[in-house]
């Protein structure tokens, strides 16, 4: 990076949190999930301070007289900002706006999204919050803010109120809608001006961005030259920027000699004993296309008399929203699956079955150890902005081997052409893939992993990240609203 000046993150996650034990003692943890790994990576590397919920039971307990902690625990880089919710705030401004209005709203999912004028209101109010307490953190005007995702579309209008001058980027992580689909929102100019009250507004894809600006253009008969969105005297750059993840970080931790113990003891914990591995890492969120996945594993083992004794495919499954019907019903649905898969194929066998499956969130390594163990994974998402699992996987292939089965409605799709392309839609053609991908020659898997690895590394974190804040600081003056990538 050019500029080490220090910023200030505003996101709805926090990347650490304090909770209580069983014995009483108070423990913390990384938060699960690529973002938060991603922008906590860069955050370690710049410095400065993070805004966001804080959402552990100890928290509290954990923060000085202004609701601030350094972080990471155990290396202090940085100062955690921690804001406070009800219950109710959170049930609405998360649960209700944010996550059954704006996010089935963005992904292609089918699922209906639900809007209630309690819910905006509430998530208007904490918007505001974050936006105050953004204004006292900021040292001065030229102090970057770097807003983070859905949850927080209105922070930047309410904070230039109360800091004018200050400027902000905002990086929009889920797709964005086509204008017919942007309609069903009752507050759609509303969520739409707080974005443009940015002074860079950033997506993962173009086909994102080609969406964000027709909209404008519809809503409001705005001005689209050279991805800048001019209305009266105010004007936003516009741009793409896929994330990536922390490759030097994650391939340090495979590359570490102690890994292979790691690997044993996970294979061990998870009962991993047959030649083919096959591995999933997701949230428990109906866009992740888990139940596709199972049928299309449940459709080969089908196809293959033989091949449920040789392989077990171990699928970790990160609870989330379990309070929203949709989500509790994914989760039925999966357990469902995964019982009726097991019990068919569990013939010569002598563990439960084929599946291994495991509501539960891992830390970095042991995820890393999860990766090196594969010999296969999939990322088979219906409808997503990036996937940073698909790109943290391939950063653990230190062994140059694996295959990457990765859908092509997933962002990283448009950048590792080098993965086995899959319609999650298409069981078939999945499960044939799917054969494809475990039948694969060595030499092709490491031709293709080699590949996908340079392209990961190239576009790391912190090239995200700097493309975004030196577009905001030098006025985002690029061509075609497209960001260089920063080449190692």
């Amino acid at each position: 990076m050019t500029s080490r000046r220090s910023i200030l993150v505003v996101s709805n996650r926090e990347p650490y949190m304090h909770t209580r034990g069983d014995d009483g003692v108070v423990q913390w943890a990384h938060t699960p999930g690529g973002v938060s790994v991603a922008l906590d990576a860069l955050m370690r590397e710049r410095g400065g301070v993070w805004i966001a919920h804080g959402a552990g039971d100890a928290d509290a307990e954990a923060v000085d007289e202004h609701d601030r902690v350094l972080v990471p625990p155990d290396h202090p880089s940085y100062t955690l900002r921690r804001i406070w919710l009800t219950a109710e705030e959170e049930q609405r401004y998360y649960n209700g706006f944010a996550n059954e209005g704006l996010w089935p709203l963005c992904h292609v999912a089918h699922i209906r999204p639900t809007f209630r004028t309690e819910d905006w209101d509430a998530y208007r109010e904490v918007n505001r919050r974050f936006a105050a307490a953004a204004a006292g953190e900021a040292r001065d005007a030229s102090t970057p803010v770097f807003i983070n995702d859905y949850h927080m579309a209105l922070v930047a209008g309410e904070l230039k109120a109360l800091r004018p001058g200050i400027r902000t980027a905002i990086f929009w992580h889920i797709p964005w809608p086509h204008p017919d689909r942007l309609r069903i929102c009752p507050w759609r100019r509303e969520v739409m001006s707080g974005l443009l009250a940015n002074d860079l507004v950033a997506f993962q894809l173009d086909r994102d961005r080609r969406n964000f600006l027709t909209c404008c253009r519809d809503e409001f008969q705005a001005k689209v030259k050279n991805g800048r969105v001019v209305i009266g005297n105010r004007s936003t750059h516009v741009v793409t920027a896929p994330i990536g993840v922390d490759f030097d970080h994650i391939n340090d931790m495979a590359a570490d000699p102690a890994m292979r113990g790691d690997m044993d003891r996970l294979a061990r914990e998870l009962d991993l004993r047959t030649p083919i591995i096959g591995v999933g890492v997701d949230r428990l969120d109906y866009t992740k296309g888990i139940p596709e996945r199972l049928q299309a594993i449940a459709r080969l083992l089908d196809q293959r008399p033989g091949l449920a004794q040789r392989l077990t495919f171990a699928q970790i499954g990160v609870p989330s929203r379990s309070a929203i019907d949709s989500y509790a019903g994914i989760e039925r649905e999966i357990d469902e699956q995964v019982a009726a898969i097991n019990a068919k194929h569990r013939a010569g066998r002598d563990d439960e079955g084929p599946i291994r499956y495991r509501k539960v969130s891992l830390k970095a390594r042991k995820l890393t150890a999860l990766f090196r163990l594969a010999d296969f994974c999939i990322v088979s998402s219906l409808h997503d902005g990036m996937n940073l699992v698909a790109k943290e996987f391939v950063a653990s292939r230190v062994d140059n081997d694996g295959v990457l089965v990765l859908s092509e409605l997933a962002g990283a799709a448009q950048e590792l052409g080098d993965a086995v392309i899959i319609s999650p839609y298409d069981i078939d053609g999945f499960a044939a893939r799917l054969g494809e991908a475990i039948d694969m020659p060595q030499a092709e898997r490491r031709k293709r992993m080699q590949s996908m690895r340079r392209v990961v590394a190239g576009r790391d974190v912190f090239a995200w990240a700097s493309d975004i804040l030196e577009g905001l600081e030098h006025d985002g003056k690029r061509r075609r609203g497209f960001l260089p990538w920063r080449r190692r």
